[in-house]
């Protein structure tokens, strides 16, 4: 019942189509009943018993007739009414499964970093495709067979107990027989149902792993122990479809065997009834009784395959409702969230900030204010907590104490929109999606930034959702990839902008794909950009261009900008040095070398290792290519 009403508003929309398809069945269950009626009328007037009454005894080649033509216009009107039912709840089923799809998809969307960090996007495939279309044969095969077996019985029973209580009561004796058998089986189903579909879930996380990290796999030659490892977990998932199948297969064959004994007492007391001085139970009624009960067969027979459908449908409503009473830690909190605020500057302060993942704590008491236009850089050993401080800006995360401030306002007073709308965040390993490399540059631009395709309908005959983008501006592209040093590589391949790239990008080398992702957030123009090491990929000249090309970028915006190497960081307005959580320098380059701690010998074993290489040919006079362009500004910390 708790998924039924769970499933409620998804049925409420198409309410008018389940009841006119209940109407539709009702109209052809009592319609159906004619025919066995006619036979019953024509028996009984051969064998000149009809109602025991010698002066209707007998039937006539009209009357036949007649009887003949009133059966082929029952089964007429009774096939149409069916025919409409399927079409009205079958049809309801599709839309229904098109609006779950879209709406867990939506939901999906707004889930943060802490759910997909526990989530496994096999197991999510596979919720989006085996669990939903399981619930789909449910809502539209399952229940119109749901309907017409209740509205088979009902009719049924009613003129049956009419033609002989004693049979019917036979009838009536099986059923809950039947029901219980149906009930603990249903049960089982339910549970290796539920325990298939994990092993499911298991073997398409598995496959999609081994597909995304093809090169990995054959890079350590162990091609051998994956297929081993993937065919033990097929082995599992047969075996558990093996119990499964135990349990849903008999039903049918059980339902037989009940049937069968039912039919045989139905022979002998339907006999005894018919042999009785003075009954009315004729020939014609035991035939009808025995054609309606043979009707009731097939219902019968369904009940057993409908209720491994509905438990397999409710069991897979289940996995999907996990995914949609899913909620993110982080999100807009009404009467928290302000939202009056459309832009913002791109002032940030941490006022005692600290976050703790478990029992190890990550930040520790961190105190830092960036003023908007600030060029920043932080650097640190690995794992001291730089990504983790970027991540605070966006709200990835919410710290376990102190407050992170845009603009003097908490951010989690920001809306979430708003907020990330007015960051950039470029991560040493980029995401690029199976697309033009012109659609993953502009992939982060707004709709209203995009050129628009008029509004009509699809070729399903769905209404098109209004502003469906384009590819982006051409021009703002290229800019955006020049800036970003990535123009000279794209020029130089066959269809340039055009090139389809493979899944997450692996047709182009790691410099290529991070200096895309940093064309995607140039591309933006946003008030906050960061680089969390997304130089690391590339070779020292290319970063040097890349730098010379973020200085247009810079201006008026705040840049932070996490690395290891010096030279990337040492024309920044101030440098944070994090270790272990804390803020254990802070300055620009030439006082963090006077310092002579961490910035310091990092600094010194960097210029060290420049010099054993031959191949690298520093800059002339050590000098940067991105020279001040503005006023150093205090950061405070």
């Amino acid at each position: 019942m708790d998924s039924l009403r769970t499933l409620w508003p998804y049925l409420r929309m198409h309410r008018r189509q389940y009841l006119i398809g209940i109407v539709a069945v009702l109209i052809s269950n009592a319609v159906v009943l004619l025919p066995p009626y006619f036979i019953r009328l024509t028996i009984d007037g051969l064998t000149g018993t009809r109602d025991q009454d010698p002066a209707t005894a007998g039937i006539t080649l009209t009357q036949a007739g007649w009887y003949a033509l009133g059966m082929v216009l029952a089964a007429l009107v009774s096939g149409g009414f069916m025919l409409l039912m399927r079409r009205m709840i079958v049809i309801a089923s599709r839309q229904t499964e098109y609006e779950m799809r879209r709406d867990i998809f939506a939901h999906l969307q707004t889930l943060d970093k802490n759910y997909y960090d526990r989530a496994r996007t096999g197991d999510l495939m596979n919720r989006l495709t085996g669990d939903l279309s399981a619930v789909r044969e449910m809502l539209g095969f399952g229940a119109w067979q749901i309907v017409n077996i209740l509205a088979s019985f009902t009719t049924a029973f009613f003129v049956m107990f009419r033609l002989s209580w004693q049979l019917t009561l036979i009838v009536v004796a099986v059923i809950p027989v039947i029901v219980g058998l149906l009930a603990y089986m249903a049960r089982l189903i339910n549970r290796r149902h539920k325990a298939a579909q994990e092993q499911n879930s298991l073997i398409a996380a598995k496959a999609q792993e081994n597909f995304s990290g093809a090169r990995v796999v054959k890079g350590y030659a162990i091609e051998d122990r994956e297929i081993e490892d993937y065919r033990a977990m097929n082995l599992e998932l047969l075996r558990r479809n093996i119990a499964l199948i135990k349990v849903d297969g008999p039903l049918r064959s059980l339902t037989n065997l009940l049937l069968g004994l039912a039919f045989g007492l139905i022979l002998l007391v339907g006999g005894r009834l018919i042999l009785q001085p003075d009954t009315t139970f004729t020939i014609g009624k035991f035939t009808q009784f025995v054609l309606y009960m043979e009707r009731l067969a097939w219902p019968m027979l369904m009940v057993g395959w409908i209720t491994g459908v509905t438990q397999r449908g409710l069991a897979s409503w289940l996995r999907l409702r996990e995914m949609l009473d899913a909620q993110p830690l982080v999100r807009d909190e009404p009467g928290r969230t302000d939202p009056t605020v459309r832009t913002l500057r791109g002032d940030i302060t941490f006022e005692h900030v600290s976050l703790e993942y478990g029992k190890t704590r990550v930040l520790n008491d961190i105190n830092l204010s960036i003023p908007a236009g600030t060029f920043v850089g932080i650097t640190g050993p690995t794992g001291s907590g730089k990504t983790v401080l970027a991540q605070l800006i966006t709200r990835f995360m919410d710290p376990t104490s102190g407050v992170v401030r845009v603009d003097g306002t908490d951010v989690r007073t920001l809306p979430l929109s708003v907020l990330r709308g007015s960051v950039a965040v470029v991560p040493q390993e980029p995401f690029l999606f199976s697309d033009t490399i012109a659609n993953n540059i502009g992939f982060g631009l707004d709709n209203a930034e995009l050129p628009q395709v008029p509004t009509g309908v699809s070729v399903v005959g769905l209404p098109m959702p209004p502003n469906i983008p384009q590819n982006p501006d051409p021009e703002r592209v290229r800019r955006a990839a020049q800036l970003a040093g990535l123009a000279g590589d794209v020029e130089d391949f066959p269809n340039r902008y055009d090139t389809t790239l493979g899944e997450r990008g692996v047709t182009l080398s790691g410099g290529q794909r991070q200096r895309t992702a940093i064309a995607r957030a140039i591309v933006r123009e946003p008030a906050i950009l960061i680089l969390d090491d997304s130089l690391s990929a590339v070779d020292t000249e290319t970063e040097r261009r890349i730098i010379d090309g973020l200085r247009e970028v810079a201006q008026g915006r705040t840049v932070i900008l996490i690395a290891h190497r010096v030279s990337t960081l040492r024309h920044a307005d101030q440098i944070v040095v994090l270790e272990d959580g804390r803020i254990t320098e802070q300055g620009s380059h030439e006082e963090l070398l006077e310092r002579g701690g961490h910035y310091a010998e990092l600094e010194r074993l960097q210029r060290l290792a420049s010099d054993l290489d031959s191949h690298e040919d520093p800059a002339p006079g050590g000098e940067s290519p991105l020279p001040p362009s503005r006023p150093r500004q205090e950061v405070k910390a």
